[in-house]
């Protein structure tokens, strides 16, 4: 015992005294030297520190900021922008002079155009070193790219003078438009609605039939890009976009060999209330997009598995027509493939690993857009705590399936495409039971599950840290059908890592589940939901408070809407509740005269409040049965009839509710649902 005491003291000792060396230029006196620009440098700033006396930047208040410093020294007076684009984590870029703490500060950016990332475009004089500091805001590092490169002045504000563009894959020019005009005769951007005040002008002539995309990711004012083609003005536009997703803008053209496309890039007027300050700062980037940019050219997945493709999504863009994955809100830089299995496969599984960026996966099926999604997933959790894009779904022979990978956001970079056959990482332990209940009453199913080594996936309010415990991947979606196991037909709920479902059939039912999550998905068994029409929930109370028996029934839901057939015990208070009784009456009591009653307990920790509808208008009730007011009074009482207790939103009301529906006689007798229905407001 005392040696492994002292083994684990000596591994403590050890882990202590391991410490991240610091990057090169973490300190001032090591910055590293740009001997000319343009210029795009990569490193690793884990382990940067701050030094003594390093002042904060001026556009940060007191967040912990480790930096790694850059200097620069122009032999001529000009204007250079600096950024971090291409980092992967929040970062922050302020410029100073002096050579030693303080330094004097020149300027300072954090969150360029709401980016994590960090722009400045600076005018330096020449023959003064300037050093460019780089942190990490919060505490952040992690792989940085720093990039420095030129502002070229503007001598393209007329088409005549337009500059003339030559790449072979890339091309990237960054200038000023301050002082920019429009010409007599020159046509508006067709995509602006608000109007432009200035543009300048390239010119493209390809050698050879080729698609590019153009966009203005860099600039820091609001773009308008739009191609044309013709000598003079008017122009004929063939292309055209404001606000791909934001300020900047993004077009992708075919264009033909040997033809001149002239390339606008105008600004667009925007609001008082805009934050974006429009300082005239252009980055004009070309792009060739991927091969398979495009649904038509998607690239054919063999069937020999695992598959994998790696590649680059740089200047993938979306096609007219091509929804949006379900999964994500904003997706727009789409590369697609095409698999076409020769036989029947239960279960195949399709991911992304190690993404270098934000990436939706999904599956299509359909010959031209739209396409109808099958499956659609963004950052899977899984066992060896990665997030990545995963979904396992069957696959029927000879049938088209489209794959799509999607940037989030619009983000491209580096993918690995890897397509294995299906091998889910849990089972059904415990069926869904059948049961009877009731008229009005609610059943409750659940399925619990294991993981592939038989340990029991527990419902629990932390499932992420359930998942690492039990090995398996996340999420869980449950999809519950009324009918027979495999008719998919009648799909009643889907809810997410959550095993229970209440549900209030109004006829002995049969349901059933398909529990999903990104490793493939299984079927439960049936479930049968005996309704006995002789169980009733009614209750009575004489005028003075005795016991009444009653074959009345009180059947009360809550859900999101009146078509909605899910019952709800929990809310937010931003959803809308529908709060309503249908009410079975006693034989007995059948075209009688009755006042129609409402009570609503509302408890929280601090407060119980009663309330009674009086007409139709919610009141206090002081908890006296002789001054309780009805809902409806003088109502002849039908077979059944329903009433709406509330519908509408509970803001303002978080705690819990409780619901009381009957009706009361003149004779002061009272009948009603003996348990109430109950609700959580969050």
């Amino acid at each position: 015992m005392n040696k492994i005491s002292s083994l684990i003291s000596i591994i403590i000792l050890l882990i202590s005294t391991i410490t991240i060396a610091a990057p090169n230029n973490d300190d001032l006196a090591n910055a590293t030297n740009i001997s000319s620009i343009p210029i795009s440098l990569q490193q690793d700033s884990t382990g940067a520190t701050n030094e003594t006396n390093e002042a904060t930047p001026t556009c940060l208040s007191n967040e912990s900021n480790p930096s790694v410093w850059f200097k620069y020294t122009t032999s001529t007076s000009q204007n250079i922008v600096f950024d971090t684009f291409g980092s992967d984590y929040d970062t922050t870029l302020s410029i100073w002079k002096n050579n030693q703490h303080p330094l004097i500060p020149i300027d300072c950016n954090d969150d360029h155009s709401n980016l994590k990332q960090s722009l400045i475009n600076a005018k330096l004089e020449a023959g003064i070193t300037y050093y460019i500091n780089v942190g990490g805001y919060n505490g952040a590092n992690g792989n940085l790219v720093f990039n420095a490169k030129p502002v070229n002045v503007l001598n393209n504000d007329n088409l005549a003078d337009a500059i003339t563009i030559t790449f072979d894959t890339t091309y990237s020019n960054t200038q000023t438009t301050k002082s920019a005009t429009t010409e007599t005769g020159e046509s508006p951007p067709s995509c602006n609605q608000t109007g432009v005040t200035s543009s300048v002008w390239y010119k493209y002539s390809p050698s050879v039939n080729q698609r590019n995309v153009f966009n203005t990711k860099g600039s820091d004012y609001n773009t308008v890009l739009s191609i044309w083609t013709g000598t003079n003005h008017p122009l004929t536009e063939i292309a055209c976009n404001d606000d791909n997703g934001g300020f900047q803008s993004q077009v992708a053209v075919n264009m033909t060999a040997n033809k001149i496309y002239y390339i606008n890039v105008a600004t667009g007027k925007t609001s008082s209330g805009t934050l974006t300050k429009d300082t005239g700062l252009l980055t004009l980037n070309i792009d060739v997009p991927p091969a398979n940019d495009n649904l038509a050219n998607a690239i054919s997945i063999s069937e020999t598995f695992p598959y994998l493709n790696i590649q680059n999504t740089g200047g993938a863009t979306t096609e007219k027509n091509e929804a949006n994955p379900s999964c994500v809100e904003n997706s727009d830089a789409s590369i697609w493939y095409l698999f076409n299995p020769s036989s029947d496969h239960n279960n195949v599984t399709f991911s992304i690993p190690d993404a270098s960026f934000d990436a939706a996966l999904s599956i299509w099926q359909g010959n031209e857009f739209p396409l109808t999604e099958l499956a659609c997933n963004d950052n899977a959790t899984t066992p060896s705590q990665t997030i990545e894009s995963q979904v396992t779904i069957p696959l029927k022979a000879n049938t088209d399936y489209y794959v799509d990978i999607n940037g989030v956001n619009g983000e491209s970079g580096t993918v690995t495409l890897q397509v294995e056959a299906g091998q889910t990482d849990f089972a059904i332990a415990s069926q869904p039971q059948s049961q009877t209940i009731g008229s009005c009453q609610n059943a409750t199913l659940t399925v619990i599950l294991n993981n592939a080594e038989g340990k029991i996936i527990e419902p629990t309010d932390d499932p992420v840290g359930n998942q690492w415990e039990t090995g398996v991947t996340l999420p869980f979606t449950y999809q519950w059908y009324q009918g027979e196991v495999g008719d998919d037909s009648n799909l009643i709920a889907e809810i997410e890592n959550n095993p229970v479902f209440s549900v209030k059939p109004a006829i002995t039912s049969n349901y059933w589940v398909r529990v999903i999550n990104p490793t493939g998905s299984i079927d439960s068994s049936v479930a049968i939901v005996t309704v006995d029409e002789t169980i009733n929930n009614g209750a009575g109370l004489d005028v003075n408070g005795n016991p009444i028996t009653t074959k009345a029934n009180f059947c009360g839901s809550i859900t999101e809407s009146l078509q909605s057939k899910v019952n709800l015990t929990s809310i937010t208070q931003q959803d809308n509740a529908v709060i309503r009784f249908t009410i079975n009456v006693d034989s007995q009591h059948i075209d009688k005269t009755a006042d129609v009653l409402m009570l609503g307990i509302y408890k929280t920790t601090d407060i119980t409040q009663y309330f009674m509808r009086n007409g139709s208008s919610w009141e206090l009730w002081n908890g006296d049965i002789a001054s309780f007011e009805a809902a409806q009074t003088n109502f002849k009482l039908p077979e059944n009839f329903e009433i709406i207790i509330y519908d509408g939103l509970l803001s303002g009301l978080p705690g819990n509710l409780e619901v009381y529906a009957g009706y009361r006689f003149e004779n002061g007798e009272i009948f009603y649902n003996g348990d109430s229905i109950k609700l959580t407001v969050e």
